[in-house]
């Protein structure tokens, strides 16, 4: 018997039953895709974490129709985005957990103060408008013209810090179309600070406040501070 001959044989053998085993897988995998593989595959549990504002509902309607391709087609991209949409939402992680499950873990925006009665701001400067359902309590309100939110955020925060030492929070800041800056504190007072030096001028009314107010915050109606030499308290009329 010829080697060469049967060594041509075993080859060619072994080459038929590659090609007819990848034949059987190709075949395997057209039947399995033709049948659907979300209907042996599908996704029976959603795990979502982090949701603290944004109503379970809105989340479902949004996933529902992203899920029905099954465990192995979802889009986990997709899913972010659409996430991302969500106006509470400032990011997400998706991920699949055999052998039927999704796990979603959302990062909420942190808002930090009403933004001009209509919206709300996040700690990082943006807009964004949920259900007003939704809008959390007892948050101070910053008033602007549009697209300066970030630089009354950011007043908001210095002021903030100055008023430390009187043991006073702002409810309201505001910067007037006039460009001045108007404040309101939680025991009713009302700041003119003006246009210019803001929170040299305010510094400067921290200092002398012990003095000129003490312990008759209640009593003042409103305080100018647009003075270059000294403040105007305007007392309230006693009634």
């Amino acid at each position: 018997m010829d080697l060469r001959n049967a060594n041509v044989s075993h080859r060619l053998f072994y080459y038929l039953k590659l090609l007819l085993l990848g034949s059987v897988i190709l075949s395997a995998c057209f039947i399995l895709n033709r049948m659907h593989l979300s209907q042996f595959f599908p996704i029976s549990t959603v795990r979502i974490y982090g949701a603290h504002h944004i109503e379970q509902k809105e989340i479902e309607t949004v996933l529902l129709p992203l899920l029905k391709p099954g465990y192995f087609n979802v889009n986990i991209e997709h899913i972010r985005n659409e996430l991302g949409e969500l106006a509470w939402i400032r990011d997400s992680s998706v991920k699949r957990a055999w052998p039927d499950a999704i796990d979603i873990v959302l990062i909420e925006k942190k808002p930090v103060a009403y933004w001009n009665n209509q919206a709300l701001l996040s700690e990082s400067g943006d807009i964004f408008t949920p259900k007003r359902e939704t809008y959390p309590v007892l948050l101070p309100e910053l008033i602007g013209p549009d697209g300066q939110q970030i630089m009354v955020l950011n007043y908001f925060k210095d002021i903030d810090r100055l008023l430390l030492p009187l043991h006073v929070k702002m409810t309201r800041l505001e910067l007037t179309p006039y460009l001045t800056w108007k404040l309101t504190l939680d025991n009713g007072m009302i700041l003119q600070i003006g246009h210019k030096d803001i929170l040299t001028r305010l510094d400067h009314f921290v200092k002398v406040y012990p003095k000129i107010v003490g312990e008759r915050a209640k009593d003042v109606e409103s305080v100018d501070l647009r003075y270059s030499n000294g403040v105007a308290v305007r007392w309230k009329v006693p009634s």
